[in-house]
């Protein structure tokens, strides 16, 4: 388990990095890598898909021409190969590579450059393990491909955990958000690391959409964590301590990702599994 980054990971604000793929404030990566947008709302943790907004907001220009309908972009597949510093890389920040109107021969596309690149690690998150579990069986997944199911709920919780474990990935993650409710049968066997993080975007400036999915609420002028749901997520993390899991508490959320802080009983989570410039084995 790594506790956070190191001092080698200035590499990151490199000029080549910044040409070549698209830096992002998601706190628990470095770069977006984007070979396909678009996606279709699965379960209640979609329902203010900030990608979504993003892409219809400037839906009819050269970035999104058909907004968030499938736009699949072969011209960028080559991006990480031009990265010469050893990165944390998101894949599809903008989709679900696992979406079902991508096919598997474009995932072909994408795993090769996976495979030639072992210098990066690449985090892979989807609400479909279902497929994903499917596609690892058909072609075997390389060292440094994280596979990460989103769970936002319990309700969702048993079927992503059970089928993301079946896949067979040397670092299995789970993004616990949105975290819209506790997670009492949260089970870490099997899991590298786990993700915590409140729901942010405009729409948490509405009263009862604050009230039912938000793990913020307003003191004054500021925003601070619910203190009835803090709890939620200390389970997490204790079991993640319990367990040896890597735990990172990416944000509490609130009208912006910033507006409720991210720290969790005054400290700063922010474990990884490995760092990228490590050596992954084969």
């Amino acid at each position: 388990m790594v506790p956070s980054f190191s001092p080698a990971f200035d590499c990151y604000n490199s000029l080549s990095a910044r040409k070549a793929m698209n830096e992002t404030a998601i706190r628990w990566t470095t770069l977006t890598w984007n070979p396909a947008s678009g996606c279709d709302k699965v379960s209640e943790g979609c329902s203010f898909c900030y990608a979504e907004s993003l892409a219809e907001r400037k839906r009819g220009s050269p970035a999104f021409p058909v907004g968030f309908e499938l736009t699949i972009r072969p011209h960028k597949l080559k991006e990480p190969l031009r990265v010469k510093e050893p990165s944390l890389i998101f894949v599809n920040s903008m989709s679900d590579l696992f979406w079902e109107k991508i096919s598997d021969e474009y995932r072909d596309q994408v795993l090769d450059v996976i495979e030639a690149t072992p210098r990066h690690e690449y985090q892979v998150l989807t609400k479909r393990p279902e497929i994903m579990l499917a596609y690892s069986r058909r072609r075997r997944l390389p060292p440094n491909f994280w596979a990460g199911v989103t769970i936002e709920s319990e309700r969702v919780r048993g079927p992503r955990q059970e089928l993301l474990r079946q896949v067979d990935a040397q670092i299995r993650f789970l993004s616990l958000e949105p975290l819209l409710s506790a997670l009492p049968g949260l089970d870490l066997d099997g899991i590298s690391w786990v993700i915590t993080g409140g729901e942010s975007g405009d729409h948490l400036s509405r009263p009862e959409l604050l009230e039912r999915r938000g793990l913020v609420r307003r003191q004054g002028t500021k925003w601070v964590a619910r203190e009835d749901r803090m709890d939620w997520v200390r389970d997490v993390r204790d079991k993640c301590v319990a367990a040896k899991v890597a735990f990172f508490h990416k944000q509490w959320g609130g009208p912006t990702s910033a507006s409720g802080g991210y720290l969790l009983d005054g400290r700063e989570w922010s474990e990884f599994p490995r760092l990228p410039i490590e050596k992954v084995a084969s």
